[in-house]
C-alpha cells in the first residue's frame, strides 16, 4: 500500500514573523527529509546533480550576494548599505575572501571556521571544499537592521587572466555556484573602465549562475564618472559582452548610478542614478525579504519535479531490461532510445518530456553508475510509495504553503452604474491623452514605495529652478510639494492667435471655430462668461445669426442679389457662439485699412 503523506492541519498564525519563518522552514525541512530525500538516495538524484539542496532550506534569511571583477565596488557598496566602513576598500584588489556579513550586536570578524561548524548556520555544507578554502572563509557581524533582513556576501573579484586563476586555492567556479544556489538576490557589478570579459567571468555566467539567471541584476557602477555619449557607449558595449554569456531571452535589469555616498560629478544624470539606487533599495529591503518564504517553497516544489522526472526514467530504463541474458546489449539499446522513453514516461505520467534533462546527461551519469543497481519503478511505488508520496507533496502539500490569493467578487456586468463608473475611467484618460496632459505609463523612471518621478523635476526645472534646487524640491516632503506654485499643477490660459493676413472673411471664422474648439479640449469646461456690449442669445438664435452671416460675406464676394437657402450649420456651444460674435463686433468696429 503506498504511503500517502499526512494533510498539514490548520494553526494558529504565529505571533512574529521570526516565528513564521522558523516554523515554514522547519516544514519544509521535514517534508524534503521525509519524502524527498528517499527518493532521490534510490535514484542517487544528488550524485546526477550535485546542489547540496538541503542546505539551501534552512537559510532563515535571503542571501545576497555579490559578484564581480575586482575594483568593481562590491565592498564599498556593502558599506554604503552598512552606512559605515566595515569592509576594506581600495583601487587595489582588497577582498580575497569570501565574506559573510551577519547581524551581531557589536561590530567585529568571525572565524570561517566557527560559521562552516555552526548548527544553526548553513554553512557547513562549505566543510567540503578543504582546509585550503576555509583559509580565506571569513564573516563579520554588524549591528545595523538590513542584517535583521538579509544577509550579505562579499566575494573575491574575477579574475582576468589565466595566471591568475591558477594561482587559486579553491575552486572559484565551484564556490560561486555553491552560494548563488543559496542567494535569493545575486548582484554582478561592473567597473565602466573594465568591461573586458575574461575566461573567468565567462564561467561565471554558464556555470555558476546558469539556470538561476532570474536571480541576477546587473550593476553599472562609477557611472558618474563619464558624459552623456561615454555612459551610452558603456551600456551598449555592456550588453553587447552580456549577450554572448546569458542565453535567457530576457536580459537582467540593469542598475545604473555611483553607489555610495560621495556627491555625483557635476553634469551627469544625477536624478537618473538617485531613482536607480532607490529601486534597488526597493527591492533589497521590501521586495526579496517579503517573497523569500514563497521562494522557498517554490524551489522544493521544483526540486520535487526534478527528482520525481528523475526516478520514472531511469526506473522505465530499469524495467525494461530483460531478467537474464540480453543485459549489456539491452543497457545499450535504452541509451540509445532515451528520447523514445522520455515520450513514453511522459505520456504515462501527463508530463512534458521538452521539460526533462538533456539526453547526455544521462549517458553520461549511466557510464558512472549501473543500470541494474537501480530499482523498478513497480518495486518502488509498491513497496514504498515514494512516487506518489512525493506527487502529492507537488499537488497539494507544498502549494498549500504558498500564500494564498485571496478570492474576490465577479462584477455583474448588468450593473449599468457599475459598467459606466468604469469606462468613465478610459473616457478620462482618453480625454488627457488628447489634451495633452502627463501620464504615468511608458516611463522607467518611476521609483516605487512612493518616489517621485522625472515628471515632477522636470516641471520643478521649468519653473526656473537651477539642478541643485529641483533636487532638494523633489527631495521635499508632500506637504511641502503641494505648497509650490500654482503654475506648476495647472497649465497657462492658451491664447487667442489672430488669424494670418490675406484670409478671406469665411477663413477667418473657421481659424477662429479651431482655436475656440481647440481652448475648450485643452482646458476644463466652465460656465460661460458674459460678453460686455453683447446681446445674449439663445442657441438656436446664435445659429441663425451665424448662419445669415456667411451668407451675406458670400453674397458681398459673388455680387448676388437673390438669397439662396442656407444649409444648417455644425452645432457650437453657446460659448463658442458668444465669444465668435464678440470677436467678430470688435473686427467691424475697427475702421478698414
Amino acid at each position: 500500500m503506498a504511503a500517502v503523506p499526512p494533510q498539514p492541519t490548520p494553526e494558529v498564525p504565529p505571533q512574529s514573523w521570526d516565528e513564521h519563518v522558523r516554523n515554514t522552514i522547519s516544514k519544509l525541512h521535514q517534508v524534503y527529509t521525509t519524502y524527498v530525500k528517499p527518493l532521490e538516495d534510490r535514484f542517487k538524484y544528488d550524485l546526477f546533480k550535485p546542489s547540496w539542496f538541503e542546505e539551501t532550506i534552512l537559510n532563515a534569511k535571503p542571501f545576497v550576494t555579490f559578484f564581480g571583477p575586482f575594483s568593481a565596488g562590491k565592498s564599498t557598496f556593502i558599506n554604503h548599505l552598512l552606512q559605515s566602513n566595515y569592509l576594506w576598500t581600495g583601487p587595489q584588489p582588497t577582498t580575497a575572501e569570501f565574506t559573510v556579513i551577519l547581524h551581531g550586536d557589536e561590530p567585529g570578524p568571525l572565524d570561517g571556521r566557527v560559521l562552516a561548524n555552526a548548527r544553526d548556520l548553513p554553512f557547513r555544507g562549505l566543510a567540503e571544499f578543504g582546509e585550503s578554502f576555509l583559509q580565506n572563509f571569513q564573516g563579520f557581524q554588524a549591528p545595523h537592521d538590513l542584517l535583521k533582513s538579509v544577509t550579505l556576501i562579499d566575494t573575491p573579484g574575477i579574475l582576468e587572466s589565466a595566471k591568475d586563476i591558477h594561482s587559486r586555492k579553491y575552486d572559484y567556479i565551484k564556490l560561486a555556484r555553491w552560494f548563488a544556489e543559496r542567494s535569493d538576490l545575486i548582484f554582478v557589478m561592473f567597473d565602466p573602465t573594465k568591461l573586458d570579459a575574461g575566461m573567468e567571468l565567462k564561467m561565471m555566467f554558464k556555470v555558476a549562475l546558469k539556470g538561476m539567471e532570474g536571480k541576477v541584476r546587473i550593476i553599472l557602477n562609477k557611472s558618474d564618472s563619464m558624459n552623456t555619449q561615454e555612459l551610452m557607449r558603456v551600456y551598449g558595449s555592456l550588453f553587447w559582452n552580456l549577450s554572448n554569456m546569458i542565453t535567457t531571452t530576457e536580459p537582467p535589469r540593469v542598475y545604473v548610478g555611483s553607489f555610495w555616498d560621495q556627491p555625483y560629478a557635476p553634469g551627469t544624470f544625477h536624478l537618473l542614478f538617485s531613482q536607480e539606487k532607490a529601486d534597488l533599495i526597493h527591492e533589497l529591503t521590501e521586495v526579496i525579504p517579503m517573497q523569500a518564504l514563497d521562494k522557498k517553497v517554490a524551489s522544493l516544489i521544483k526540486r520535487c519535479k526534478d527528482v520525481f522526472v528523475h526516478a520514472i526514467i531511469i526506473g522505465q530504463m530499469r524495467q525494461e531490461l530483460p531478467m537474464l541474458f540480453g543485459k549489456d546489449k539491452a543497457k545499450r539499446k535504452a541509451l540509445d532510445e532515451l528520447p523514445l522513453t522520455y515520450e513514453k514516461v511522459a505520456s504515462k505520467f501527463k508530463m512534458n518530456h521538452r521539460d526533462f534533462p538533456p539526453v547526455e546527461d544521462y549517458r553520461a551519469f549511466l557510464e558512472k553508475f549501473d543500470l541494474e543497481t537501480f530499482p523498478t519503478l513497480e518495486k518502488v511505488e509498491k513497496e514504498e510509495g515514494l512516487l506518489t508520496a512525493v506527487r502529492q507533496c507537488i499537488d497539494t502539500i507544498l502549494p498549500r504553503m504558498l500564500r494564498p490569493v485571496k478570492p474576490t467578487s465577479i462584477a455583474d456586468p448588468r450593473n449599468r452604474d457599475q459598467r459606466r463608473e468604469l469606462q468613465d475611467k478610459y473616457h478620462q484618460t482618453i480625454v488627457d491623452q488628447v489634451a495633452g496632459r502627463q501620464g504615468m505609463q511608458g516611463s522607467s523612471d518611476v521609483v516605487q514605495a512612493g518616489q517621485y518621478t522625472t515628471s515632477m523635476a522636470q516641471a520643478l526645472l521649468t519653473a526656473g529652478m537651477t539642478p541643485q534646487q529641483a533636487a532638494m524640491g523633489l527631495a521635499a516632503q508632500p506637504s511641502q510639494v503641494a505648497q509650490a506654485p500654482q503654475s506648476l499643477a495647472q497649465p497657462a490660459q492658451r491664447q487667442v492667435v489672430p488669424p494670418p493676413a490675406g484670409l478671406s472673411p469665411e477663413q477667418q471664422i473657421q481659424w477662429m471655430q479651431l482655436q475656440l474648439q481647440m481652448m475648450q479640449a485643452a482646458s476644463p469646461p466652465q460656465p460661460p462668461a458674459p460678453v460686455p456690449g453683447v446681446q445674449q442669445f439663445t442657441p438656436q438664435q446664435l445659429q441663425m445669426l451665424l448662419a445669415a452671416q456667411q451668407q451675406q460675406q458670400q453674397q458681398q464676394q459673388q455680387r448676388v442679389v437673390p438669397v439662396q437657402p442656407v444649409e444648417p450649420q455644425p452645432q457650437l456651444s453657446t460659448e463658442q457662439l458668444q465669444r465668435l460674435l464678440a470677436l467678430q463686433q470688435q473686427q467691424q468696429q475697427q475702421p478698414q485699412q
